[in-house]
């Protein structure tokens, strides 16, 4: 064979791998960019959470019904305010869904109607954060899957990726893996 016609073809090869390269490298880019959109909108959902259940707090008070739930109520929002990171904010708001069913409970059958606005708010802002958390859930799934990929999992390692943190309990994280990981 040709020298220059060798020379041709492993240059057109080096350049064909670099493109490639450097394709696969921008598509685990954008994918991480998608999840940390992801993961404001998910901020954003649980900042209005907790604007709902400070006023529901504040309509409970008002209405003067549970007093004992409603100390354990503030305790949880400024738990969840204060949570950072994925395990740390599900474990807050687990810890919040927990008081609430507890004041439920608590709350006379025919309630006023600044009890069932608050409620419908609050209810309205549950929707919401378990919209945006499937939703990055499900990207940080697709990423780490990608990431889990043969040209991927080294263009990862090289760069420094690392798996964004599903917005999970601890105990749901097995299951969460099996069901979805294989």
């Amino acid at each position: 064979m040709n020298p220059i016609a060798l020379l041709v073809v492993v240059l057109v090869a080096a350049g064909t791998l670099a493109v490639l390269w450097q394709r696969w490298g921008r598509r685990l880019a954008n994918g991480l960019a998608k999840v940390d959109a992801a993961w404001e909108e998910l901020g954003k959902a649980l900042a209005e959470r907790i604007s709902a259940l400070e006023v529901m707090l504040e309509a409970l008070e008002r209405a003067g019904y549970v007093p004992e739930g409603r100390p354990r109520l503030r305790e949880a929002v400024a738990n969840l305010r204060q949570a950072t990171g994925p395990r740390a904010l599900a474990a807050a708001d687990r810890a919040v869904e927990g008081v609430l069913l507890h004041i439920y409970r608590g709350l006379p059958r025919e309630r006023i109607e600044a009890i069932r606005q608050a409620q419908n708010r609050l209810a309205q802002a549950d929707e919401e954060r378990d919209l945006a958390r499937s939703s990055y859930n499900d990207l940080v799934l697709s990423w780490a899957l990608l990431a889990r990929r043969f040209p991927y999992r080294h263009i990862a390692r090289r760069r420094g990726l690392v798996p964004p943190e599903p917005f999970l309990l601890p105990g749901e994280e097995a299951d969460w893996a099996r069901r979805r990981l294989g």
